[in-house]
């Protein structure tokens, strides 16, 4: 029993129609202006139990849509838009690789058929380009060690042609033993790279290139003495280069090639998005096809936010899953994908929809569903200037009433006003200091001389310290 087991599990895993992967974290994306409700699109392929693409029937072009259900936060939504890249009716669509090659010392160490692993890598990426198509891939092939790592993957040119590709390969440095590995600064450097890159590449309107970053290395990350500057290196080196995976949005396949001993897997798994391992050419001849049918086989689809506008999508962090339905009654589900918007904040959208997207939208979703948007903003600057009246009339009333404020006298021909004392709602005055007296008609008395002393008149003791002019003391002239 336990062999008719064994002999019929590869008919029982065949049979299984596989699940669903997210390709990409899920963008948000702006359908404006066909409709002010925030989209997204989510990437996914259909892949086995052990990750490896799987080909299924899918439905057709115009079935698409109405075949895949999303979940969202315990909703239930339709996409508005879906495609699929393997199909024929679709134009096909472009695809930037960028691919990074270990050429450190221990590349330089024999497989067991006596080729070293810098040949195989070589001889598996010439094959990966065999299926090179003019006019809509991309490819740059850089390699990297712990020298000149920046400057190297930075200067990057994505070839259009097969042999522009080719050349790119035949060309690179051969390993010297001194030459270490700088696998998480290469990871970073390569996504700045790609990202600085995309713009260039896409046509005017185009903004659904498929994008990867193949990082190739038979090592750990090794930083010592002599080699870059600032290269990234420990627990602290690694947080940072997975932080840069996460962030860009970019899929990034590991390859780790070497036996499970020379190679620090979990470090691998953390700067990818995907990560296999390859022993001999063989497989890692087979990962690479792996990563062109994935970028040939991804199904993308589109949908409408639950929520109206991005405000209300401030602090949300919703999760997101997807099934589609085959035409022959099977369903494949995917894993859930957590979206997440800033705590703080309004998000900020990752892209703009293309054409096809929006004119799907505007059939499902008319531009009048998002009218609260548009009230929102208005009603809040009312609001915020009528908070401005208010404390501009009516605040500074309501802590100086207008009975305190009285009436000033005309105080012609006086200079001095006294201590403030109102009576009836009119500031009466005193008397000015002796000294300052004006005279008959306006004639101003004589100033007070050098010898005129100043007393503190003994009745403001009283007064908390307030002080007063006494009389002056007449002295008669020397």
């Amino acid at each position: 029993m336990r062999r008719m087991l064994w002999l019929l599990m590869p008919g029982l895993l065949l049979a299984q129609p596989g699940k669903m992967q997210f390709a990409e974290p899920v963008k948000m994306l702006s359908c404006e202006p066909a409709s002010t409700v925030p989209c997204f699109r989510m990437k996914l392929n259909v892949v086995d139990a052990s990750g490896a693409p799987r080909n299924v029937q899918l439905p057709s072009a115009a079935e698409l849509a109405g075949a895949i259900k999303v979940h969202v936060g315990g909703q239930d939504l339709k996409p508005f838009w879906a495609t699929a890249a393997g199909d024929s009716t679709q134009k096909v669509r472009g695809r930037a690789v960028l691919v990074i090659v270990d050429n450190s010392g221990s590349m330089l160490r024999k497989l067991a058929t006596g080729q070293t692993r810098w040949d195989a890598a070589l001889q598996a990426v010439s094959v990966f380009l065999d299926k090179f198509e003019e006019g809509s891939d991309r490819v740059a092939i850089v390699p990297f060690e712990s020298h000149l790592v920046q400057a190297r993957i930075s200067s990057a040119q994505f070839a259009r042609t097969r042999a522009d590709a080719v050349s790119q390969l035949r060309s690179l440095p051969l390993p010297e033993e001194k030459n270490n590995t700088a696998l998480y600064s290469a990871a970073v450097y390569g996504i700045e790279t790609l990202q600085a890159a995309l713009p260039r590449m896409q046509q005017a309107g185009e903004d659904q290139l498929e994008t990867m970053v193949i990082l190739l290395t038979d090592g750990n990350n090794e930083v010592l003495k002599g080699d870059d500057l600032g290269l990234l290196a420990g627990p602290s080196g690694q947080d940072q280069a997975a932080e840069s995976v996460r962030q860009s949005g970019i899929p990034v396949v590991a390859i780790g090639f070497s036996d499970t001993g020379g190679l620090d897997e979990v470090a691998l798994k953390r700067i990818s998005t995907k990560y296999y391992l390859a022993s001999d050419f063989d497989g890692l001849q087979r990962i690479l096809a792996f990563t062109r049918t994935f970028l040939n086989n991804r199904l993308t689809a589109a949908f409408a936010s639950p929520f109206p506008d991005r405000a209300s999508l401030a602090g949300q962090n919703l999760p997101i899953s997807a099934e589609l339905r085959l035409p022959d009654g099977s369903v494949v589900k995917s894993d859930e994908f957590l979206w997440t918007a800033p705590q703080m904040g309004v998000p900020v959208y990752a892209g703009k929809c293309s054409p096809d997207e929006l004119k799907a939208v505007m059939v499902a979703q008319p531009v009048s569903a998002g009218w609260t948007s548009i009230i929102r903003p208005v009603g809040v600057f009312c609001g915020l200037g009528l908070l401005l009246v208010v404390l501009w009339f009516w605040v500074p009333r309501l802590i100086w009433p207008e009975q305190f404020i009285g009436a000033m006298p005309n105080l012609a021909g006086s200079k001095w006003a006294s201590q403030t004392r109102i009576q009836n709602g009119v500031i009466q005055g005193r008397p000015a200091p002796p000294g300052f007296q004006s005279g008959p008609a306006g004639v101003n008395m004589a100033p007070r001389g050098v010898g005129d002393s100043t007393v503190v008149n003994p009745a403001a003791l009283n007064d908390f310290g307030a002080t007063r002019l006494a009389n002056r003391e007449v002295k008669p002239p020397k």
